[in-house]
């Protein structure tokens, strides 16, 4: 966590890509807060493990989303760096194998040696299973993601608000 007075929790999440998953779930989330009449208690980003920078999110996520009446954001996206990573509380990586590639990373080393606490979980341990990687396998598959993306929500919001007890963030 970030040095000084902060109000927001900061959210990452993260899959391999970030054309796919994660950023569906900064999306999704992110319309969940606003939904519910809680989006200042958290600032919501994504990004991949094995990210090309600047890539725009598939269209079959785009697809997705909008079936689910929400306003698409713009992406592009982005690779893990040690200041993405020293800026998140809370990263939420979208499989097991997401996590371990994430802790094995340089990025995460140097971020984690700042002393700061951050919780690195996965959707796994939101809802008990890993959201599958939907890259190439057709709009039903994207749809699923979408689908435990959403189950995940209201699990990560009960987290954050952890967090900001916890931590005596002001809110």
């Amino acid at each position: 966590m970030q040095q000084g007075k902060r109000e927001k929790v900061n959210v990452l999440f993260v899959c391999t890509g970030n054309t796919c998953r994660s950023p569906m779930a900064e999306q999704i989330f992110s319309d969940y807060l606003r939904r519910n009449k809680c989006a200042s208690m958290a600032d919501v980003s994504s990004a991949g493990v094995f990210a090309d920078n600047n890539r725009p999110m598939q269209p079959e996520a785009v697809g997705v989303l909008s079936e689910m009446n929400m306003t698409v954001r713009p992406h592009k996206s982005r690779r893990v760096t040690v200041d993405i990573l020293q800026n998140a509380d809370i990263i939420v990586c979208m499989s097991e194998e997401n996590r371990t590639e994430l802790m094995y990373s340089s990025a995460y080393g140097y971020a984690a040696s700042d002393g700061n606490f951050r919780i690195v979980g996965t959707a796994g341990e939101l809802i008990g299973e890993d959201i599958p990687d939907p890259y190439g396998r057709g709009m039903d598959a994207y749809r699923r993601a979408a689908e435990l993306i959403t189950k995940l929500c209201a699990p990560l919001e009960a987290a954050v608000r952890k967090f900001q007890n916890e931590h005596k963030l002001e809110l």
